[in-house]
């Protein structure tokens, strides 16, 4: 595989690199500058915010903004919603990644008819117990359920359908892509949203196989290596794995019977784009991609920012173990960094509202430069 940087951009050589580089070499395409990323909740979609901002921000490219920190979520989005928005302007803008209930003829009036539209899945057992923890005070049926066991065994008897950030508790990602949470799970109605979303998004990326995914997105926005190597964003801090039974397991498919075919779906979708790119040429990239990984953590962060050791799941890339309540990864930045390696590092760790800061009224215009 060979790559070529953007024509406005230049390699930043931050420590040897063992040959590694940036991924920067010669490839007959151009980098895609159009992109609309559908972020889900708990599915990694903060680590993957972050490099589409970062890419953004390096290019000078223009951003759909919400006016508060989401689009309004958890309604469906509409493109009034967009910060200095106007349908009689004609205006497009480079990139979308904020938080929203997807509506795509609305994103469509937004963002440019060559975008290219990414997503990403979470194993909807992993997703609920991350859920369970992470919204339990805001969920009404996890604020009423004692334990995550307790709403497993019977999640009718806290759920009620329809309240408000209920969504959060059952079929998420389903909502999330703008469809019915509590619609009864038919196999010709599943297929059929299934078949939407295929004609609407490009790519969807899977959190279990989070590197694979980024290799996978790389290769199809034609970006560079630095581009897509990421830290972990808003992740939490592991405890001693509590692990499900596989009765339990099964529970949680049922309940979330819309999420799990929509992850089983796009599971067999993504493995035959790996099998496209082929395998020996994605486990060489993985690798590429976590030795450079591995050196801006050492670069960037102190005692290289590593977190606890999580249990791995056998084989099959899915974390399926209850952990402890919430708390959540932080990172702290090597003190003797250089000027410009301690700017790109610290854009390697600012979560995605921070980067609405940096973002001047009139984004883009010539006459204000890249942002700082």
């Amino acid at each position: 595989c060979s790559w070529m940087m953007s024509p406005h951009s230049t390699p930043t050589l931050l420590v040897p690199l063992k040959k590694l580089g940036s991924g920067h070499s010669p490839r007959l395409c151009t980098p895609k500058t159009n992109v609309m990323f559908l972020k889900t909740h708990k599915t990694a979609s903060g680590t993957i915010m972050n490099l589409v901002y970062r890419f953004g921000v390096k290019h000078n490219l223009t951003f759909a903004l919400p006016k508060e920190q989401h689009f309004e979520y958890p309604k469906l989005f509409h493109s009034r919603m967009v910060k200095g928005f106007s349908e009689q302007s004609g205006q497009h803008y480079n990139m979308m990644c904020s938080h929203m209930k997807f509506n795509r003829p609305e994103v469509q009036k937004v963002m440019p008819a060559d975008t290219f539209y990414i997503s990403i899945l979470r194993h909807p057992v992993s997703l609920a117990e991350s859920s369970f923890n992470f919204f339990k005070s805001l969920a009404p049926a996890f604020k009423r359920s004692p334990t995550f066991e307790d709403f497993i065994a019977n999640p009718w008897k806290y759920y009620i359908p329809y309240l408000r950030f209920n969504h959060l508790a059952r079929n998420m990602l389903w909502f999330d892509f703008g469809f019915d949470h509590n619609a009864k799970f038919s196999l010709q109605s599943a297929q059929s949203v299934v078949a939407e979303i295929q004609q609407t998004l490009h790519l969807i990326l899977l959190a279990d196989y989070f590197d694979q995914s980024m290799v996978l997105l790389r290769d199809a926005l034609c970006w560079s290596l630095d581009d897509v190597v990421t830290f972990k964003i808003n992740a939490r801090t592991n405890a001693k794995p509590k692990c499900l039974s596989p009765a339990q397991e099964e529970q949680l498919k049922k309940w979330n019977a819309l999420d799990w075919y929509l992850y089983q779906s796009f599971n067999k979708t993504f493995w035959k784009k790996v099998e496209r790119f082929g395998k020996r040429r994605m486990d060489k990239e993985v690798a590429i991609l976590q030795a450079r990984r591995e050196e801006l953590q050492n670069l960037c962060l102190l005692k290289g920012g590593k977190p606890p050791k999580v249990k791995q799941s056998l084989g099959q890339g899915v974390q399926r173990c209850q952990t402890a309540p919430v708390t959540m990864l932080r990172y702290i930045l090597n003190s003797n960094l250089r000027p410009s390696d301690k700017e790109l590092c610290s854009r390697m760790v600012r979560e995605g509202y921070q980067y609405t800061d940096l973002m001047p009224p009139c984004q883009g215009c010539p006459q204000l430069g890249p942002y700082q």
